[in-house]
């Protein structure tokens, strides 16, 4: 047995141990947040090194999404022909077109606007990860089904529209008057839905950018019409925003961090660290993560290997 005062030194000397860890990782994300502001422009023709890239990916993949169906997809798009183009003939405003052609990569994010099409993929990743309980799963795809509220859109784009416009009526109108005797989902059009599930991930994406000392600015200002031609954008999915990446134009090259250590995005796991904590599953990220245009490989993450780490040469 140990004395009482060998037992207080250790629960103190943990105790500053953690609190230690605690104000570095406040300190970190504080000088994240406070650096990070919207890049006017962007030194032009310089790359972001592929490494950094692979991460600041791997960090926007443990984005969460309303019933983990993950129902944003990204393009890198870096190619200067395509990014010409688009900012001739999509984007709106001076200061938008400039950014486009300048920056290293134009971050484009899809959402979503048939998500029920990826619950069956989501179900079987969640039933094998076994992170989730039983009755979550039970009632997955009944909830994630009514409440995403896509049978508003399908209303307008397909030949039932008269049913599933009917159906998004009954939805509204049985939990509006159950409202008043309890708490009762509001019901969101899908579009709403998807794109605020989108604005989750470009925040992400946009700290993890801003820790590797990029400068960002998101944009909203383009015809998604012309861009989604341009792009081979599926009409399944809608462009809720653009965010330009790159180096700030006229200061001092970035020094980037040295990337050995290992991060696992899944268990949320790093070299030396103390975590252990399962995080639920996550799409594979050349499923998420795309090149210059919709479906096309992402080079940079060729070589990494389906556990997301780098394939030794």
């Amino acid at each position: 047995m140990f004395s009482p005062t060998i037992t207080s030194f250790a629960k103190a000397s943990a105790n500053a141990a953690a609190k230690m860890n605690a104000n570095a990782k406040l300190k970190a994300f504080r000088e994240i947040a406070r650096s990070r502001v919207s890049a006017r422009r962007f030194e032009p023709n310089v790359a972001v090194p592929d490494d950094v890239w692979r991460d600041v990916l791997q960090m926007t993949l443990t984005s969460p999404s309303g019933f983990n169906l993950q129902p944003t997809h990204m393009l890198l798009l870096r190619c200067p022909k395509i990014k010409a183009t688009l900012s001739k003939h999509a984007m709106l405003g001076f200061g938008n077109q400039y950014r486009t052609n300048d920056a290293s990569a134009i971050a484009i994010f899809c959402a979503d606007l048939e998500p029920s099409k990826r619950i069956d993929r989501i179900f079987a990743m969640e039933q094998d990860s076994g992170v989730r309980e039983d009755g979550y799963l039970a009632v997955l795809r009944v909830a994630s089904s009514f409440l995403t509220g896509e049978s508003s859109t399908l209303s307008s784009n397909n030949s039932n529209g008269s049913s599933t416009h009917a159906s998004s009526f009954l939805k509204r109108a049985f939990t509006s008057a159950l409202s008043p005797v309890q708490p009762m989902p509001t019901m969101e059009y899908v579009e709403s839905w998807s794109y605020k599930n989108a604005g989750i991930m470009s925040q992400m994406y946009t700290m993890s950018a801003t820790a590797h000392g990029l400068s960002t600015c998101m944009m909203e200002g383009f015809d998604a019409r012309r861009a989604k031609e341009i792009l081979r954008i599926p009409d399944r999915f809608g462009i809720p925003l653009m965010v330009a990446t790159g180096y700030d134009y006229g200061v001092p090259p970035i020094v980037h961090a040295d990337l050995n250590v290992d991060f696992d995005p899944v268990s949320d796991q790093e070299s030396g660290g103390a975590s252990t904590q399962k995080r639920t599953p996550r799409l594979e990220m050349n499923e998420v993560f795309f090149g210059d245009t919709f479906g096309e490989p992402l080079d940079l993450l060729q070589s990494l290997n389906k556990g997301g780490e780098e394939e030794a040469a």
